[in-house]
């Protein structure tokens, strides 16, 4: 039997069986320069039915995406949605994709979306954020991460996952209230703690003054201990106010001078510094980005810390200085002195609220000032350590972030 040609009508039917993904799909292969074609396509389809059955791995990454509880979407670079692991109420696959990825998203939130995609799309780094969409279409709040796709060294689009966070949100926002609440307490409670306390040093000032020769020197001896320990108490319930602030207080992080804190702290110790003989050396310090109020009371803790517990018959020898990596976005804080140190086993024991290693009588303090350090470190992403030998001074390190991230 003859064969006839080819025509181009039955190559567009194939064509279009094959884009409807049709199994076992042939076209006849005849004659004519459209032949060779027609036998292309018909390889093409016994590859795709090959592959079709092929089955999937079950313990492959296809059942983690299918069955994940992100939600996830691929897009190229004209922010079309290539695939996606769930399915939009309503509508199918087929109906999804293709689509842009901003088409049920309510028009005044595409902006902020669409600029977090250029930026990945432009810099090839991922970015991360929070999202309250402004109508309420699902989850309250969503937690997004956006990187890119690369095809060599082109980006030709980007993946976004979603989360639901809003369990996480609402318990965040009700921690912050709570915070909030304890700050304030602990602000009426130090109010009306203090005054009870300024009437009791007020009036013994006033005994002393007044009757001292009526009381004798062991009356004044009991005045003298009654006023110190009012003042003791006025300085706990200070410290344990300024901790409190430290633990629930939101950060204001600006790019701070260190140099220029640490100076500031300098003067403040001046008559402390005189009266020791004490040597303070500053080396060059960093731009930080901080809480400058916070960064001031670290430094001004440390070298006050350093300060206090010297050696009876050597001048204080105190340094300061730094070193950055911005490649691993981390900022080291040394202070070095030559004091009385202490034993590395008590080391976790100091940054603790209250715990001394040595008496009150010879060194003052409440025991929060290290504490206090520890929680600022904490509060902007670091840690505090010490290294220490008794007799053989003490070295603080505090490693802090060079740069706060965006998604903190």
């Amino acid at each position: 039997m003859e064969k006839r040609e080819t025509t181009v009508e039955e190559l567009v039917e194939l064509v279009n069986r094959l884009a409807a993904n049709e199994p076992n799909v042939r076209g006849r292969v005849g004659e004519g320069p459209l032949a060779p074609l027609a036998a292309a396509l018909n390889h093409l389809s016994t590859a795709l039915d090959a592959r079709r059955t092929v089955a999937p791995d079950p313990f492959g990454v296809e059942v983690l995406v299918a069955q994940s509880p992100v939600m996830m979407m691929a897009c190229d670079a004209e922010e079309r949605i290539r695939f996606i692991n769930y399915t939009i109420p309503g509508l199918s696959l087929s109906e999804v994709v293709g689509k842009s990825c901003h088409h049920w998203t309510p028009p005044e939130d595409v902006e902020l979306i669409r600029g977090h995609i250029r930026n990945v799309l432009a810099t090839g780094e991922p970015v991360s954020y929070e999202h309250r969409p402004s109508r309420p279409l699902g989850p309250e709040w969503y937690g997004v991460q956006l990187a890119p796709i690369r095809d060599g060294e082109r980006i030709i689009g980007f993946t976004m996952s979603l989360m639901d966070i809003t369990n996480l949100k609402r318990t965040q926002l009700r921690l912050e209230q709570s915070n909030r609440e304890l700050e304030n307490f602990a602000s009426v409670a130090s109010h009306d703690l203090q005054e009870p306390l300024r009437k009791i040093q007020t009036f013994s000032e006033r005994l002393s003054s007044t009757y001292a020769e009526a009381l004798g020197p062991e009356g004044r001896d009991y005045l003298t201990r009654m006023n110190n320990a009012a003042t003791r108490m006025r300085k706990l319930i200070d410290d344990l106010l300024a901790y409190s602030r430290i633990s629930s207080k939101a950060q204001t992080l600006h790019l701070v001078d260190l140099s220029e804190l640490a100076r500031g702290v300098l003067g403040d110790l001046e008559t402390t510094i005189e009266q020791s003989g004490a040597t303070v050396t500053i080396g060059q310090l960093p731009m930080l980005e901080a809480s400058p109020m916070q960064m001031r009371q670290l430094l001004q803790n440390l070298l006050s810390n350093a300060l206090k517990f010297r050696k009876d018959d050597v001048p204080p020898a105190i340094s300061l200085h730094a070193t950055v990596d911005p490649d691993s976005n981390r900022c080291e804080l040394r202070v070095e002195d030559n004091g009385i140190g202490f034993e590395e086993k008590y080391v976790d024991r100091i940054f603790n609220v209250f715990q001394r290693l040595h008496g009150r009588g010879k060194y003052e303090g409440t025991g929060i000032g290290l504490a206090i350090c520890r929680r600022i470190a904490e509060r902007h992403g670091g840690s505090i350590q010490a290294r220490s030998a008794p007799g053989q001074g003490a070295t603080f390190i505090v490693t802090l972030p060079y740069r706060q991230q965006a998604s903190r």
